[in-house]
């Protein structure tokens, strides 16, 4: 009781997170993962090993930024809440949700639901995805050092400048990636809710982020090739920009996004 009285949004958040839905769309977004990392993966395997550091650490960088997991991203993560508070008000049953916890915490827990759901559906996508990756990987070997020795050497021989030793991804590069797709995912789960309150029809929370990450995506390469930091796929792996100012767009549009989302609510709830 003290728990509920303290929290009274937990309920609402656990909804959102632990249901079937949640674990489908992780299982489907780790196979995507998957996917777009075999091609990579049997690429080293087939030339003799990672020049650009340990094998496991750049399949798993590539499976979760290509284009092609990026895409199905946005499709998967709004699976688990995406139409949960359009049927909810639909249904009435929010009233009843509401006069139990209150307005504000109820619009508070759909609103973290709906950010949680879609942000642990693509961390622990990526998380699942490695660990297939790490034993996948293990006989490829690390030739890195070798490949910055024979750079360095060429380069002295031709009496050029000595090119900079690229650093090989570790820890903080698993941990930025680990974060933007976490935050990544939220973005896409609350534009699906969003899109399924505003339409009101729960279905177009799971077709409509899909869309609009296309859409945005082939307009940024048209029309603004130049604005990198209009990209989607910018937003979710920092190439052009570090992670932190990936993390800070993210972040950004995601408290745009729950302004929207939970006045709109409010506001059908009142109406």
């Amino acid at each position: 009781m003290r728990t509920a009285k303290k929290h009274p949004w937990m309920p609402e958040v656990k909804a959102a997170v632990w249901n079937r839905r949640f674990l489908c769309g992780g299982f489907l977004l780790a196979l995507a993962f998957l996917a777009a990392a075999y091609p990579y993966r049997s690429y080293l395997a087939g030339s003799g090993g990672s020049a650009e550091g340990p094998a496991w650490i750049c399949v798993f960088l590539y499976s979760i930024s290509s284009g092609q997991s990026l895409l199905f991203l946005p499709l998967f993560v709004p699976l688990a809440s995406a139409g949960n508070i359009q049927e909810e008000l639909k249904s009435r049953y929010a009233l009843f949700l509401v006069s139990r916890a209150g307005r504000k915490p109820y619009l508070a827990g759909k609103a973290a639901g709906a950010a949680l759901s879609g942000g642990l559906t693509a961390a622990i996508a990526a998380g699942a995805a490695l660990a297939v990756i790490i034993p996948w990987c293990a006989g490829i070997p690390d030739v890195s050092a070798q490949a910055a020795e024979l750079a360095q050497a060429a380069a002295a021989a031709m009496d050029g400048p000595a090119s900079a030793v690229q650093t090989a991804p570790g820890i903080r590069e698993l941990l930025s990636a680990f974060a933007c797709c976490f935050l990544n995912g939220a973005l896409w789960s609350l534009a699906g809710s969003l899109s399924s309150v505003l339409g009101r029809n729960p279905y177009l929370g799971y077709a409509v982020p899909f869309v609009l990450y296309y859409v945005l995506t082939v307009f940024q390469e048209r029309y603004y090739e130049d604005l990198y930091f209009l990209s989607p796929r910018q937003w979710a792996y920092p190439s052009f920009y570090g992670a932190g100012v990936c993390a800070a767009i993210l972040l950004g549009l995601m408290a745009v996004l729950i302004l929207f989302l939970v006045k709109l609510t409010e506001r059908r709830l009142t109406g």
